[in-house]
């Protein structure tokens, strides 16, 4: 029998769930590092309680949801029936009186889930937003690096990454405004999670993200476009990774876009590994795009 499980604090969920969700750490590296954040910081993604549940089949965790209002709701591998299991998610969602503007999570997880959201909401109909894959490097490859190099980025550094944070949402389809890209920027560098290659000076950005207790994750991926085509983005990724595996990680993972050929070749020329693929989903109503119950 399936049951879906609240939590009050993140903490909670990782004691139940943080197992296994590590059995593909890889590919659960969302809502994984999602929720270690929360255990530190349940306010981090906004000031609204974020939604914290833990799917069981016979009291045995099988998957997980979490939602960070008003962001998409986030969906763990499902390690079951994957329509039933969703079915219950759904309908205990729907007696939440849940409003999300979507889902994102492994391919079969998200398109169920759309599905059964669709079919229980009048009016409402979903589209795909972006197709990914996961990727994993447990080394990396030996290769020829551009000229400069990786450092940390700093208070220095704020306005101008601040600008490229901006242009990178607006580029990928996920726009924030210039204050939110600062503050961003500013929590990112304070953090010492955000890296600069730098060839004399500034030319290309990548953050780690959601490290979790085996692996990190690298994204925010950007050169602007004067500084595209020498090999920057390669060689800061590179790096990076080789630093995340030499400092305490065994493994690194990435989400990259299907749609993106050139970066899916990047990605494995520098040693990485798909592991899956994931989608993410809108959910449409009578009157646009957006939170739909």
């Amino acid at each position: 029998m399936v049951e879906i499980r609240s939590h009050n604090h993140a903490s909670e969920l990782i004691s139940l769930s943080g197992t296994y969700l590590e059995r593909h750490e890889s590919e659960n590296n969302l809502p994984i590092g999602l929720v270690y954040k929360l255990s530190e910081a349940p306010h981090y993604y906004g000031s609204k309680s974020p939604l914290l549940l833990s799917i069981l089949e016979d009291e045995k965790v099988v998957g997980v949801a979490i939602m960070t209002p008003p962001r998409r709701i986030i969906l763990s591998r499902i390690d079951t029936d994957v329509l039933a299991a969703t079915t219950h998610l759904v309908d205990h969602l729907r007696g939440l009186n849940t409003r999300t503007p979507g889902v994102v999570g492994p391919a079969v997880e998200a398109q169920t889930f759309s599905d059964c959201w669709v079919a229980e909401a009048f009016g409402i109909s979903a589209r795909v937003a972006m197709r990914m894959r996961v990727f994993e490097a447990r080394k990396v490859a030996d290769m020829f690096v551009s000229p400069g190099r990786l450092r940390l980025a700093r208070l220095d550094d704020h306005l101008l990454i601040a600008k490229w944070i901006a242009n990178f949402s607006e580029e990928i389809k996920e726009p924030v405004d210039l204050e939110s890209a600062k503050s961003h920027a500013e929590r990112s560098i304070r953090g010492q999670e955000l890296y600069i290659w730098d060839d004399s000076a500034p030319v290309c950005i990548a953050k780690e993200a959601r490290p979790t207790r085996n692996g990190t994750t690298i994204n925010t991926v950007y050169t602007p476009p004067e500084h595209r085509n020498k090999g920057y983005a390669t060689s800061c990724v590179w790096s990076l990774t080789q630093k995340m595996l030499m400092d305490r990680y065994s493994f690194c993972s990435l989400y990259t876009d299907l749609a993106n050929p050139t970066s899916n070749s990047i990605y494995t020329k520098i040693g990485y590994i798909p592991v899956g693929d994931a989608l993410v989903f809108d959910f449409r109503s009578d009157s646009g795009f957006g939170s739909t119950t």
